[in-house]
């Protein structure tokens, strides 16, 4: 499987729905990956984009703080596939003795722990083909729609407007 470099972009809410939106971009091009996400794990990610140090430790940190007690690194994680409508994602491993086990995650835990771990977050080029957008062609799909709205809309139809 071939996988390209990716960077964290940020979360980002969708207004319509409220859905929390992890967006990743290929290092290489100008292609993004919008991940829909829980909001724990949109804070989480946010959180650290942003610098911020809780009180207490989150989950993620938690869960690194383990790796890392026993001796443990995480070496990669790949975002790989869609099935089901869910995104999933593999986190590489590196026990103390050199062993490298692959663990199946979400994406949102995967990113999270990659971020406090400094680890390269890799994503699958078959996924970037087919889930990935490019905004330009996105921004002319949605104007191409409005131009064929306004070019639809008959004038001679049209009211003349009225002064009040």
């Amino acid at each position: 499987m071939e996988l390209r470099r990716a960077v964290v972009e940020g979360v980002r809410i969708q207004m319509i729905s409220g859905t929390h939106v992890l967006l990743l971009r290929d290092a290489e091009e100008a292609r993004y990956l919008p991940i829909p996400i829980g909001p724990n794990e949109a804070s989480a990610i946010a959180y650290h984009l942003q610098g911020v140090t809780p009180e207490r430790p989150l989950t993620h940190d938690t869960a690194l703080h383990v790796i890392q007690a026993l001796g443990a690194t995480l070496r990669e994680v790949h975002i790989v596939e869609v099935r089901d409508e869910t995104f999933r994602a593999r986190m590489q491993m590196v026990a103390p003795n050199g062993e490298v086990a692959e663990l199946d995650a979400r994406p949102s835990d995967a990113v999270a722990l990659a971020l406090r771990a400094d680890a390269p977050i890799l994503i699958a080029t078959e996924l970037l083909a087919t889930e990935g957008i490019i905004p330009e062609a996105a921004e002319e799909e949605r104007l191409s729609l409005f131009r064929d709205f306004v070019n639809s809309l008959d004038g001679e139809d049209t009211p003349p407007p009225t002064s009040r």
